[in-house]
Order: structure tokens, then sequence, then C-alpha cells
């Protein structure tokens, strides 16, 4: 455990950063009006940011699960057994949240609740509806992914990267109207709690499994 708190403490840019953007996030989402950011982002729409955020919020889907699984796979595969085993609970958990605390998504909750509602949105975007709005699943895929990367990685100077890449999708599910910033923040903090967890997992607790090691290129032309 102290190998690995030592660790967590060597990548103090990544962390010092993060707890700024979450208690921004948290002071955004206690102190204004709920929908306040995507109401904010409404009014200031342009057909640059629509192609932009509605590219970067992919980055929390599983496509670039499986593009990481593949690439480590030849490389390392210790590191591509770890972010499948992501791939494997982050559903599971972010369905399980959604369907204990069933709050509505931005739209249902505006329509619902609001007397008045002035909402322009994007042209043919496809807006969630129903209540499985908390946490965001998108920001905890992302920030979990990212998070676990940077953990593994030995270069500091892209911890700020690592950061900014599942911020950005978190931005872009308030952005693109599918969660509050509440949703965003708690699926962050998901995020970075179930990578370092799995990082502990694979690379603290089963460091000296060897079957996690597996040489694919050394496999090639084996008779199996």
């Amino acid at each position: 455990m102290n190998k690995f708190l030592k660790h967590l403490m060597s990548k103090k840019i990544f962390f010092g950063l993060y707890f700024l953007f979450f208690i921004v996030a948290l002071v955004f989402a206690f102190t204004e009006i709920k929908g306040f950011g995507i109401f904010w982002f409404d009014n200031h729409r342009n057909k640059i940011l629509n192609i932009f955020f509605e590219a970067v919020t992919k980055l929390g889907e599983y496509y670039i699960f499986i593009f990481f699984i593949i690439y480590f796979l030849i490389k390392k595969s210790r590191v591509s057994f770890s972010i499948m085993a992501l791939g494997v609970f982050i559903p599971f958990i972010s369905y399980a949240l959604k369907s204990f605390f069933k709050h509505p998504r931005p739209l249902t909750y505006f329509y619902k609740y609001l007397k008045h509602v002035n909402f322009k949105g994007i042209e043919d975007m496809h807006y969630h509806t129903g209540h499985n709005s908390f946490p965001s699943g998108h920001t905890f895929a992302a920030f979990a992914l990212f998070t676990f990367l940077m953990l593994i990685s030995k270069n500091k100077s892209w911890q700020f990267i690592y950061l900014l890449i599942p911020v950005l999708v978190g931005l872009s599910r308030i952005y693109l109207a599918q969660h509050f910033i509440e949703d965003v923040a708690f699926g962050s903090i998901l995020g970075i709690i179930m990578a370092g967890f799995i990082y502990y997992l694979f690379f603290i607790l089963w460091k000296n499994k060897t079957f996690l090691d597996v040489d694919i290129l050394s496999l090639k032309g084996k008779k199996i």
C-alpha cells in the first residue's frame, strides 16, 4: 500500500489540477440553478464547437477502450488486461448507479419541472431522456481510462494531457445537454477511484502474476 501511495504522490500535477476541476464543478453545481452549464453553452454555441464536442464525447465510448486493448495486447499484455477489466466493470457500475439514483436527464428535467424553457439545442442531435442521468457514464469511462494510462506512464509531462482529455469529455456531456454538472463531477471521481483500484490490483497486488504478462509475438507460429 505504501508503494501505491508513493506512486500516487508522484502524480501531483494530475491530481492537483483535478482537485481544482472538481472543486469548480461542485461550486457551480451547488451555487447555480440546475442546468446552468447547459444553458450557458446553449447561448454560446457555434458549428465549430458542435463538431468538436460531438467528436470529443466519443472518447468516453467503447471504441477507445478497444483501441487501447488491441494496442497494448501486443506491447504490454498486463496493461491490455487491465483496460479489459475497466471496460467490464464500468458499464455494470454505471448502470447500477443510474438505476439506483434515477435522476432525470436534462431535457426530461427542463420540460417537466421548469415553466419556461428556452433551449435551442443542436439540430439533428439525439438527446437522451428518462431518469438515468446520474452519474455520467462517458465521464466515468474517460476518467477511468485516462487516469489509468496516466498511472502507468513514466512521462510526467503527459499528466496534463491525460487530465485534459477526460475533462473535455465531461464538458462535452454538458455542452451536448446530455448531463448536468453534478453528473459529470461524480462520474469523474468514480473514474479516478476505479482507475486506482485496477492499477493497484494489476500492478501492486498481482505484480508477480506472470500469466498476465503474455508475449504475443513469441506465440506467433507456435502450435496450440
